[in-house]
């Protein structure tokens, strides 16, 4: 008589029971990754927005980055910076509207730079005070700012009248020089050219545009990079040539000189020349390099441009100068930068290079964005002199 017992039997569910516990493991790990993907989908989504609307908000607020650190003896001293350390002519700009003409360096440290201060126009320099460097160097008006006489005037837009100043030059029955400031600058960006100008007998027109401090406003309060800004260059054309401009020579500061060249392209006819400082000759380019400066990935870069396409209506492409360069009929002096950390400068050279011969004056200089005047006066106004006497 057998003493083994039988076998028990395997319970029906003790196979089923793994794997049950996997499925749920694995739903909630697909759980899991769809949340990541969602959230990652968002943040990159809300990145792409943020960059697009910091590239078309409106914004005319002073920034004070820097300390004064000591102010004596006719000189200031100042954190030592790529931009309180180069050479040229600037200003300094400190908080409630205080400005002064800074000399050359002659002293500092390993930290701090001490420079000469020319002149105080404005306020006294005091230690603490929040400041920066100006390269406009000139506030007020022309009048106030160098001496020259003007006329506070308005010119008809499709958005209404648009403020700008008015220098009447030696006859208003000749060429208008029409200078067009850059984005969320206004005016004051213009004075660099002004007394070249002016000594040539050339009446100037600097103009403010849409969503300028003072000028009409677009209706969705946005920048729209030269996109529909360009309208109003052309409509100080019209007041130019209303009031006895024989022709025009069209000035664009950065954003301003994205404007000129797509006024160019609409209407060649009455403009006489075209100059450029610093110029957008290229949005995507652009626009990549500040993605770059921010450590964006590209591809959150690409997107951010496609959102600001369809936010402002834009097509980036349109705003490639390059491609326009062959058919250039219209002679340029164009102004680059070195070491221009705002707008991307590599077009502006191929657009030099690819245009047709002769037409093109290309001064390459040393600075910042906006720059090339301050850095050498001298030799930027000597360049613009013999090129508008040559256009006029």
């Amino acid at each position: 008589m057998s003493t083994d017992a039988p076998e028990s039997p395997v319970p029906a569910t003790s196979s089923a029971r793994p794997a049950r516990t996997r499925r749920r493991r694995v739903r909630a790990l697909m759980a899991a990754l769809a949340a990541v993907a969602v959230l990652l989908c968002a943040t990159v989504g809300g990145i792409g927005w943020y960059f697009a609307g910091v590239a078309s908000e409106v914004d005319h607020t002073a920034e004070y980055p820097l300390t004064i650190e000591d102010a004596s003896d006719g000189t200031v001293t100042l954190p030592r910076e790529p931009e309180t350390e180069r050479p040229g002519t600037w200003a300094l700009v400190w908080e409630h509207g205080g400005r002064a003409l800074l000399g050359p360096v002659v002293g500092g440290d390993h930290d701090h730079v001490v420079r000469k201060v020319v002149s105080v126009s404005h306020g006294t320099l005091t230690k603490g005070a929040a400041a920066s460097i100006d390269h406009w160097i000139y506030s007020g008006d022309p009048k106030t700012a160098l001496g020259l006489d003007f006329k506070d005037v308005t010119y008809p837009s499709k958005l209404g009248p648009m403020p700008a100043w008015l220098l009447p030059g030696s006859s208003p029955k000749s060429t208008w020089v029409i200078g067009v400031h850059g984005r969320n600058a206004d005016k004051a960006e213009t004075f660099r050219a002004m007394r070249t100008v002016h000594d040539l007998g050339l009446p100037m027109m600097s103009i403010a545009y849409r969503n300028d401090v003072g000028a009409p406003k677009s209706r969705d309060h946005k920048n729209h990079l030269g996109d529909t800004e360009w309208n109003d260059v052309a409509s100080a054309i019209s007041y130019a040539r209303a009031n006895g401009a024989t022709g025009v020579v069209l000035y664009g500061w950065s954003m301003g000189g994205a404007m000129v060249m797509t006024t160019l392209r609409h209407d060649p006819s009455f403009v006489r020349g075209v100059v450029l400082d610093s110029p957008v000759m290229d949005w995507n380019a652009t626009l990549d390099k500040q993605g770059d400066a921010r450590h964006l990935p590209p591809f959150v870069t690409s997107l951010a441009k496609t959102v600001l396409e369809r936010r402002i209506g834009i097509d980036l492409k349109d705003f490639d100068q390059r491609r326009y360069a062959p058919k250039l009929r219209t002679p340029t002096l164009l102004f680059t930068t070195a070491d221009d950390e705002t707008v991307a400068n590599g077009p502006a050279f191929t657009f030099a290079r690819t245009a047709p011969r002769g037409m093109v004056t290309h001064i390459a200089a040393q600075g910042d964005h906006t720059e090339a005047w301050n850095v050498d006066p001298s030799a930027y106004e000597a360049a613009l002199r013999a090129f508008l006497s040559r256009v006029r």
